[in-house]
């Protein structure tokens, strides 16, 4: 199966004039059916729902422009470092998106948008992680020497 990029801009054009209400349904499902998860994002989930909204609406938009949305994809694979975001947790959030997608298309959800959807995020959170992989890499590590510490006096 391959990603049909239109279904892709329409679906998330659809969704892009509901806003936030989006991401609410969307980190809802998503701690109610992995709960584990919740600990890794803030108490106030007011700022964290605007940026999953606006990066849900940039894939969808870019999705057929690899030199926009590549980038972007890396970028925010190695920032989630930071939250110990881990590759199993790509697939959660997978879920979680598909299901608010489907919940908010109704009978515009089909089994091609869907696949094609599955297909969209596989792919995207590949090109996460393997940014994160590789801005983690052990080659990258530099060890600390004698001339990284302060004479003695």
């Amino acid at each position: 199966m391959s990603i049909n990029i239109q279904l892709i801009q329409s679906s998330g054009a659809a969704v892009k004039d509901l806003g936030v209400p989006v991401a609410e349904h969307f980190y809802n499902y998503m701690f109610t059916h992995f709960p584990e998860v919740r600990k890794m994002f803030p108490g106030d989930m007011t700022e964290q729902r605007i940026r999953l909204f606006n990066s849900v609406i940039l894939i969808a938009t870019t999705i057929d422009n690899l030199e926009v949305l590549v980038p972007y994809l890396k970028e925010l694979g190695i920032s989630h470092i930071k939250y110990d975001t881990r590759p199993e947790h790509y697939p959660i959030v997978g879920k979680s998106l598909l299901n608010t997608l489907k919940h908010f298309l109704g009978a515009a959800w089909t089994q091609e948008m869907a696949e094609s959807w599955i297909e969209a995020y596989n792919l995207a959170s590949t090109v996460c992680i393997e940014a994160a992989y590789e801005a983690m890499a052990p080659s990258r590590f530099v060890p600390v020497t004698i001339d990284d510490v302060p004479p003695a006096v």
